[in-house]
């Protein structure tokens, strides 16, 4: 069993609970309204400062309640406990994101199964995040076997499949595998346009990123033709995005900004 002191005093994770009891035990004595009620109120009143606590890193309110109601087993629980992670991502918390999908992926194997869906695209997501945040000793070679498992049950074409596998191909960039990202994103590339279409959004990102890792290698070069080349590629990026995502789009809106410092530095460049 836990300790329930800590350096001499009592840890904080048991205080409520202990005066649950308190107020139970005292409740009885000097208000005769029934030990059993005083009880039952103890035990509510631990119950809501469990799942107050359980929500605060674990999962939202919410679903600390449909958990304790249904189980930690029930697929709706699951999916929900999955998707508050996702939450945390948009909402700018990599770092808790990655907690609650470490937390909730024993679950999901255990009770859907390795195999199912919603196992593998939180596993891909979890490997995502925490290689993005330094969490993975290898992160390729963890991105390789979620490739080699989604690929196996939902195939090569499925968004989940194609998104690690974009993963990959980043991660080689990242790491100055330059020739090795460059084959990978044009892989990925043939394969989101043959699956999801020439105008999807991973599609289009994974277009822009190619372009942007030729740019760079032309500015370590100095090659200004194929700086050049890269410009006028990323503009028609910026063009299929314009119409397919349209004008207003986030990622449209960031990769046409980037289009201008290229081409506002251009001259510098090629003079």
């Amino acid at each position: 069993m836990r300790d329930v002191r800590r350096g001499g005093r009592v840890a904080k994770a048991w205080r409520w609970p202990l005066w649950g009891a308190v107020v139970a035990v005292v409740g009885a004595l000097f208000v005769p309204i029934g030990a059993l009620l005083w009880v039952h109120l103890s035990v509510t009143l631990g119950a809501i400062v469990t799942l107050v606590r359980m929500a605060n890193r674990e999962v939202p309110f919410p679903v600390a309640v449909a958990q304790w109601r249904l189980g930690g087993d029930d697929p709706d629980v699951l999916r929900a406990r999955a998707l508050s992670a996702v939450a945390c991502l948009q909402q700018g918390q990599p770092a808790l994101a990655v907690y609650r999908l470490k937390s909730v992926l024993p679950d999901l194997a255990r009770a859907l199964g390795p195999d199912h869906p919603e196992t593998l695209s939180a596993r891909v997501l979890g490997v995502q995040l925490r290689g993005q945040i330094g969490d993975l000793p290898d992160r390729l070679t963890a991105v390789d076997e979620v490739i080699s498992d989604i690929g196996r049950v939902l195939g090569p074409g499925h968004p989940d499949t194609l998104a690690a596998v974009y993963c990959r191909a980043e991660w080689l960039g990242q790491d100055g595998r330059t020739d090795e990202a460059e084959a990978a994103y044009t892989d990925v590339i043939a394969a989101t346009t043959e699956h999801l279409g020439a105008d999807h959004n991973m599609t289009l990102i994974a277009r822009s990123s190619l372009t942007i890792l030729r740019h760079d290698r032309a500015g370590r070069t100095g090659d200004g033709t194929a700086s050049a080349v890269a410009v006028d590629d990323m503009a028609a990026v910026v063009d299929a995005m314009e119409r397919a995502l349209g004008a207003d789009d986030p990622t449209t809106a960031s990769t046409r900004r980037l289009l201008t410092q290229w081409q506002n530095a251009r001259p510098r460049e090629t003079g």
